[in-house]
């Protein structure tokens, strides 16, 4: 009986009734302060808001089960992101085992808390890394602040775009009506909402550790894999690889990960 009421608990926990039900209630969050907000920009307050409703009611338990992945077109770029892993990374989600899909040429796959997810990242707008730097006005942050934030909790990435919930607050948890409003929301709580847009699909990751790179590039995937003769030292890779095989092999280094295809296939490994 003890565990049946702990499951029940738990289901009630986890919900989009509960989810859009806290929303409802942080409604004077969003938008500018004193005006009504029917939708756009949350601003600061409702990003924050909608952050805290999907940490008190995503299956955070199914949620740990995805692959995640930061994609990025510059592989030279990629190694800039050592030692930030308290800063969000948006990423796209994969299921175990599932081959990866990619929206560019080069991932790094991570492993992190989600604190937000969608199954379409156009329902999101997050923007992009860059955006939350110093400097950016119009994220609310002065440089100083900003860099004061970047050296202590890092990053935080929030939502750009969001509908108005102020009324969702009417809708009846049990009836097949509210049900299926509660669900028809942008973000991904749980198992039962998984409908991917493929590598469109998009989730915030904090406190991330670096699991591996991952190539698409067949040229590049076909000459990684026949370098397995090259030591995993700087010295070794300096004197064998050249061009961006270099770079790659110099990054997967830095971060201590072995390299990957989109298919999981291990192409080499500094270890």
């Amino acid at each position: 009986m003890k565990q049946l009421r702990q499951y029940i608990k738990q289901i009630l926990l986890e919900d989009a009734m509960g989810f859009v039900h806290d929303l409802a209630a942080a409604s004077d969050d969003f938008g500018r302060k004193g005006e009504i907000f029917f939708g756009g920009d949350p601003g600061k307050g409702g990003g924050r808001a909608i952050k805290r409703a999907f940490n008190a009611n995503a299956d955070h338990k199914w949620l740990a089960t995805l692959d995640t992945v930061h994609w990025t077109g510059d592989v030279y770029a990629m190694e800039g992101l050592k030692g930030k892993g308290k800063d969000e990374l948006s990423a796209t989600m994969t299921l175990p085992g599932k081959d990866f899909d990619w929206p560019l040429d080069y991932g790094l796959w991570i492993k992190g808390r989600i604190t937000l997810a969608a199954n379409d990242q156009d329902s999101l707008y997050t923007g992009t890394y860059g955006d939350f730097g110093p400097g950016q006005g119009m994220r609310g942050l002065s440089r100083k602040q900003a860099a004061h934030r970047d050296a202590s909790s890092g990053r935080n990435k929030r939502p750009l775009v969001s509908k108005d919930y102020s009324r969702y607050d009417k809708l009846a948890r049990g009836t097949e009506f509210g049900e299926r409003m509660a669900k028809n929301i942008p973000y991904l709580l749980d198992q039962s909402m998984w409908a991917p847009a493929g590598s469109n699909n998009e989730a915030l990751v904090d406190n991330w550790k670096p699991v591996g790179i991952i190539l698409t590039r067949g040229d590049e995937i076909n000459a990684i894999s026949g370098l397995d003769y090259i030591e995993g030292t700087k010295e070794d890779i300096e004197e064998f690889a050249i061009g961006v095989t270099k770079q790659i092999m110099l990054t997967a280094l830095a971060f201590g990960v072995p390299v990957y295809d989109a298919e999981r296939e291990l192409l080499w490994s500094p270890k």
